[in-house]
């Protein structure tokens, strides 16, 4: 493109100093080959943008195509979070019984089990398109705020509640009940408080895992239509 350039600049050269032209002659020739110099620099420019757009948009399309891995996979640790909390619930609505019903230390002994629920989702794939500034290059605005929606705010709403529903477990876990019996233990009205703390925000992150299961399956439904 520079020596196409090059070219047409020294033909004007060599027409402006051309004796043997008249002005309107120069004009002409000078007019055609500015024209040609700009159409040819203009079409440069829009080849340039329309490669690099299409290189873009295969990068994006390879993005979402392999996100959709780390969301299928984020998926089952949400299925089996919602499947632990579901559990954990059923052994919270026990404990929060016990007032009205005498309970042998060996039933209730069966309903102290805790389970720890992960919040190991799979965040490097889009981390990395992120700080690349790539996520720009996602056209699909629902889709792209879908995605920017899921890994900005759900995410770390989600690890903050199931962090502090991990904490509340091991405080009850840490508990000495000395020579008291467990029913005695798990009745006071600071372990009941803690148990009904446990049960109404577990409640609310079950619901929470199966709306965000749906919102990743549509996500990924979205994306396999671009493949």
């Amino acid at each position: 493109m520079q020596e196409e350039i090059s070219k047409h600049s020294r033909k004007i050269y060599k027409t402006v100093k051309d004796p043997k032209h008249t002005f309107s002659e120069k004009a002409k020739e000078i007019t055609i080959e500015i024209f040609i110099i700009v159409f040819a620099v203009s079409l440069s420019i829009w080849l340039h943008g329309w490669s690099e757009h299409r290189h873009e948009q295969k990068e994006a399309n390879k993005f979402l195509k392999e996100l959709n891995e780390d969301l299928a996979a984020d998926i089952k640790v949400l299925e089996e979070n919602k499947n632990t909390a579901t559990m954990l619930n059923n052994d919270y609505k026990f404990m929060l019984a016990l007032k009205k019903n005498k309970t042998s230390d060996s039933l209730i002994g069966s309903h102290t089990n805790f389970s720890l629920l992960s919040t190991n989702f799979n965040v490097g794939r889009y981390e990395g398109f992120k700080s690349s500034g790539k996520i720009g290059t996602i056209e699909d605005d629902k889709i792209k705020n879908k995605i920017l929606s899921y890994y900005q705010q759900t995410i770390p709403n989600l690890t903050s509640r199931v962090n502090f529903i991990n904490a509340e477990q091991l405080r009850i876990l840490d508990v000495d009940a000395g020579n008291l019996s467990l029913n005695d233990v798990y009745t006071t009205q600071r372990m009941q408080s803690k148990y009904f703390n446990l049960q109404y925000n577990t409640n609310s992150l079950i619901a929470t895992y199966e709306e965000v299961i749906k919102q990743l399956n549509e996500i990924i439904l979205e994306n396999k239509k671009k493949e």
